[in-house]
C-alpha cells in the first residue's frame, strides 16, 4: 500500500491503523480486500431494496455492508450505514433521506479512491 493511499483513505475517514489490526498488520491482504470492496454487491442491493420498498431485504444489505465497512475500518461510512440499519430493522418506511444521502456519497467516495489505486 502506497503512503498516498494510505492518506487518501485517511482523508475519507478510514481507519486505517485499525483496520490493519484486523488484517493482522498485513498491508497487502488489507489491500486486497479493499480493492474488492466496490465489486461487493451489498450496496447496490440496498439500493434496488430500497427502490423496490422491501424493508427485510434493505436490512439485511445494509447489515452485510456495515459489517464490510466496519472490518475495512470505513468509519464515515458506518456513521451513515449503522443508523440505517435501525431504520430497516424496524421496517420504517420513513428512510431519513441525509442519512441515505450520506451513505452514497461516502461510499462513492471510498470506490472513487479505491478505484484511483488500484
Amino acid at each position: 500500500m502506497t503512503d498516498q493511499f494510505k492518506e487518501q483513505l485517511q482523508s475519507a475517514g478510514v481507519d486505517v491503523t485499525g483496520a490493519l489490526n484486523r488484517f493482522m498488520n498485513n498491508a497487502g491482504l488489507y489491500e486486497r480486500f479493499l480493492k474488492k470492496f466496490p465489486a461487493d454487491t451489498s450496496y447496490q442491493n440496498l439500493l434496488n431494496a430500497v427502490e423496490a420498498g422491501d424493508f427485510e431485504e434493505a436490512f439485511r444489505a445494509a447489515h452485510t455492508l456495515k459489517g464490510v465497512a466496519g472490518n475495512l475500518g470505513f468509519d464515515n461510512l458506518l456513521t451513515y450505514v449503522v443508523p440505517l440499519v435501525e431504520v430497516f430493522r424496524e421496517k420504517n418506511p420513513n428512510i431519513p433521506a441525509d442519512q441515505f444521502q450520506g451513505a452514497k456519497d461516502e461510499y462513492q467516495k471510498l470506490c472513487e479512491i479505491i478505484a484511483a489505486n488500484a
